[in-house]
């Protein structure tokens, strides 16, 4: 057996967002920013993300999408989930771009959001509960965010942990009913930080 290694010559194509991106300013680039000074030792500011970590969330994406579209064939009369691609949010005469991963309309238009993560998902609610372990605030910013953007304080959060043996992997999934009050501290924050920073005036 000869066994060689080889360059595979797919790192310039790995973890290419299929959508195209929008010059201007956007809703991660203010939340990213923001957690950049809350948790700097986690999210450092100018850091790229690592490419094969950005691939796989892509493709779980992807795959959550295929696998969406195929439920609501088989029921089409039950809820119905698009993902809506680049929508823009306009703030005090200013655009600011964000994309939803999905929004779902089951009676109520509920934001959807999918997530693949290398945290463990031994601390996370396993029954109804009023918060979730601090490690994932960045998500629930982003989605309180998004919510009122969309004007709507129901969210659902699907995310997979793979996990490190002997844990197996877990898809778990949440719905999340956030207060007025909650969703408008958090527009305040990311608002305030946005104006600080010059992002926005």
């Amino acid at each position: 057996m000869k066994i060689v290694p080889l360059d595979h010559g797919l790192s310039a194509y790995i973890a290419k967002s299929p959508g195209t991106r929008s010059t201007g300013l956007h809703m991660s680039d203010i939340y990213s920013d923001l957690y950049c000074d809350l948790e700097p030792n986690r999210f450092r500011r100018g850091s790229a993300p690592d490419p094969l970590l950005l691939a796989m969330g892509l493709s779980w994406e992807q795959y959550i999408d295929r696998c969406t579209d195929q439920r609501n064939r088989d029921f089409p009369q039950g809820e119905q989930v698009e993902r809506p691609g680049e929508m823009i949010h306009i703030e005090n005469g200013q655009e600011i771009a964000y994309s939803p991963d999905q929004i779902i309309f089951n009676g109520v238009t509920t934001l959807g959001e999918i997530k693949w993560t290398g945290s463990s998902s031994k601390d996370v609610p396993r029954e109804a509960a009023n918060s979730f372990p601090p490690h994932f605030d960045r998500y629930f910013t982003q989605m309180m965010a998004y919510c009122h953007c969309l004007g709507t304080p129901y969210a659902r959060l699907l995310i997979m942990f793979p996990n490190r043996y002997p844990r197996p992997a877990e898809l778990l999934c949440w719905s999340i009913t956030f207060s007025k009050r909650e969703i408008a501290e958090n527009w305040s924050m990311l608002m305030t930080h946005a104006k600080h920073k010059g992002m926005l005036l």
